[in-house]
């Protein structure tokens, strides 16, 4: 019986990657990150048919990023099999993707630089530069550096549904990225913030 999972997988192969692209798959791992679930529940939960998340199993098995949890049997003798996601966090290396599968995920990277941006603009007491180029620019930014964090924590395991995890990859590579040389002052001085943790 599984009870634990990779911290990190790191995304950089492209077979692995456009299994990914689905929007249905990616929101299956979110559900059996936190537990293990039967297929009945995740239909249920994800509001599919039985044969349609079938497809989806098969598929993220077959690119080993779910295994089988465990086995039980019920009272009348049915057999339930709960799947687990093999990783808590899927980091995407967009520079080992092909352009034209990386682009699928840059709107998630894009997403969480606006999320950073956002939360150093509340520390900010003054007028801070908001334009595309600044997002794009920390959005490709960051997302190297949490391919680099998330290198560090490749074998660790950790149970399902432990958030603590991401918040390590995230902060570590936030404040390696603002304290980078480079980068520690482009981004301050672009965002018009002067100082941070």
């Amino acid at each position: 019986m599984y009870t634990e999972l990779k911290a990190v997988y790191i995304v950089k192969s492209s077979k692995v990657a456009r299994v990914l692209i689905d929007p249905m798959r990616r929101a299956i791992l979110d559900l059996l990150r936190q537990k293990p679930m039967t297929q009945a529940q995740m239909a249920n939960e994800l509001g599919l048919t039985g044969a349609s998340l079938n497809y989806h199993i098969k598929i993220l098995r077959s690119k080993r990023l779910v295994v089988i949890a465990k086995k039980e049997y019920e009272k009348h003798g049915i057999k339930q099999i709960f799947f687990l996601a093999t990783a808590y966090l899927l980091v995407y290396d967009l520079d080992s993707l092909p352009k034209n599968i990386a682009r699928y995920f840059f709107p998630v990277s894009l997403e969480r630089a606006r999320g950073i941006i956002s939360m150093l603009i509340i520390g900010d007491r003054e007028k801070t530069a908001r334009t595309p180029t600044i997002s794009n620019n920390i959005a490709e930014r960051l997302s190297r550096q949490l391919v680099k964090v998330a290198k560090s924590f490749e074998g660790k395991e950790v149970t399902y549904a432990d958030e603590m995890v991401i918040y390590d990859i995230y902060s570590k590579a936030i404040y390696q990225l603002l304290q980078r040389d480079q980068g520690l002052g482009s981004f301050r001085k672009a965002l018009g913030i002067s100082s941070f943790l």
